[in-house]
């Protein structure tokens, strides 16, 4: 790697840890975090599982083992927790790095890469410095949930399955198994990632049958990735069931049915309606340039960019909503990559160093739009209220029931047991904590009407009695 390009990747590192790492307990934990604080807080491994199975359901329990072991080892301050969520950061970054490189070193011809290596490095490092500055992966990594390590493990894994396909090596094999596993075991709606290299797969098989090394290579890289799948299996079951189960009950319908352009508005409101337009000028700018040189390079970039956002609106019409920025934030790195082709085949070093400082003054912008907005409920006084309300055995309850949990982190720890999901069938606590939002409206306007006294009302919460 040249000097240039290293000194540019370190930059990136040291903004990226900078916008992750900077102030992390600055906003309360929200309900989503205290699912997450809870299974991973648990006492044992085995109890870790058991809370893991009911608090994210549909999902498998590595993010919270891997969560719990570092409670173990730092603290369950918010931002102590939050933390493996900024290092995950962070390391997606870096991978930017090997997986742009592998990305341009695609080409079905067999001929050299038709990127230079000097400038696939260059291009490596342009787009790690956009994923550093971009909020879309910023904010994933301020959060105690597993999308940040989804993000870098789903690098992690494009980043080696180019490689296995590439240079044919039984490590390569190994890793791309685990990883493939891996990816799937954070969060099944990374499952998109898949199919977009099953695409490949099959590009590869349909357009070069001819080259037998090629095609015994892919059925190679898609046999490692079964038998990734394979061993992930048997937890897979219990997990799809559980998730049946949370769907049927109507665990999902919160989610809105996405239109039929989400995709192409995911990428804007993503990246912001000011910087969208830049970044799509010179993704399409990279594109045109270099068509006739990288033109496999480029493919497999659309496809990583636009198969799992159109997948998840594909599912959405087909079964039911499940399109959210979050389920493929892992899409990002694709349009990152295709944003530096861009910058790079403009005409002079002095054009590529302004295209780059204004997506990243952009980035900042939309980042700095983002913060004067409010984004937490004071979850901390809701509940330092409702336990002065209270006897020390008075039970209080907690509406919307799933966001018991991040109340009973800022409650005193021997009355935690004294917050309860709110049910209006049993409703006989003396206090109610009731959220702004989130809540459904003929819910809400029950609680109001049991609960008519207003003790304390704070940021996005109010605290009621009888």
């Amino acid at each position: 790697m040249s000097r240039l390009a290293l000194v540019l990747v370190i930059i990136a590192l040291l903004i990226g840890a900078y916008l992750r790492f900077n102030n992390l307990g600055a906003l309360q934990m929200s309900a989503d975090e205290g699912a997450t604080w809870a299974a991973a807080d648990a006492p044992s491994i085995r109890e870790v599982v058991a809370l893991q199975q009911t608090h994210n359901a549909g999902k498998s329990p590595l993010h919270d083992l891997m969560l719990h072991g570092w409670i173990a080892i730092f603290g369950d301050s918010v931002g102590a927790m939050r933390a493996m969520s900024a290092l995950c950061g962070v390391i997606a970054i870096l991978l930017m790095v090997p997986v742009t490189r592998e990305v341009l070193r695609i080409s079905f011809a067999d001929r050299l890469p038709a990127i230079p290596r000097d400038d696939a490095d260059m291009i490596a490092a342009l787009g790690a410095i956009i994923c550093a500055v971009e909020l879309v992966t910023i904010k994933y990594s301020r959060e105690m949930r597993m999308y940040s390590l989804m993000l870098a493990l789903v690098l992690a894994q494009v980043w080696i399955f180019l490689r296995a396909l590439r240079l044919r090596g039984f490590g390569d094999y190994f890793a791309l198994a685990v990883l493939t596993a891996a990816v799937i075991a954070v969060n099944p709606v990374s499952a998109p990632i898949l199919a977009t290299e099953g695409l490949w797969l099959l590009t590869i098989l349909a357009t070069y049958r001819d080259a037998e090394y090629r095609a015994r290579s892919a059925l190679l890289v898609a046999l490692s990735m079964a038998l990734g799948l394979l061993a992930l299996s048997p937890g897979m079951f219990t997990v799809a069931a559980r998730l049946h189960r949370h769907v049927e009950s109507g665990g999902y319908n919160w989610l809105p049915q996405p239109p039929i352009w989400a995709p192409a508005a995911f990428f804007n409101k993503a990246t912001g309606s000011f910087a969208f337009p830049a970044m799509a000028a010179l993704a399409a700018w990279g594109i045109w340039r270099g068509w006739t040189r990288a033109k496999d390079s480029l493919i497999f970039a659309l496809l990583w960019m636009w198969t799992p956002p159109i997948l998840l609106v594909a599912g959405s019409y087909l079964s039911r909503p499940m399109f959210i920025e979050r389920y493929a934030v892992y899409s990002f790195p694709a349009f990152f990559i295709l944003v530096a082709i861009g910058i790079w085949e403009l005409a002079s070093n002095i054009a590529r160093a302004a295209a780059a400082v204004v997506i990243v003054i952009l980035a900042f912008g939309h980042a700095h739009s983002y913060s004067l907005k409010t984004h937490d409920v004071d979850w901390h006084e809701a509940a330092r209220v409702a336990q002065a309300s209270l006897r020390p055995d008075d039970k209080f309850a907690v509406t919307p029931p799933y966001a018991v949990e991040v109340v009973r982190y800022y409650v005193y720890p021997p009355l935690r047991g004294n917050a309860v999901g709110y049910d209006p069938a049993t409703a006989h606590s003396a206090v109610v904590i009731l959220a702004e939002h989130g809540v459904n409206p003929a819910v809400a306007a029950q609680v109001r009407r049991d609960y008519p006294r207003v003790l304390k009302r704070a940021r996005g919460v109010v605290v009621l009695s009888r």
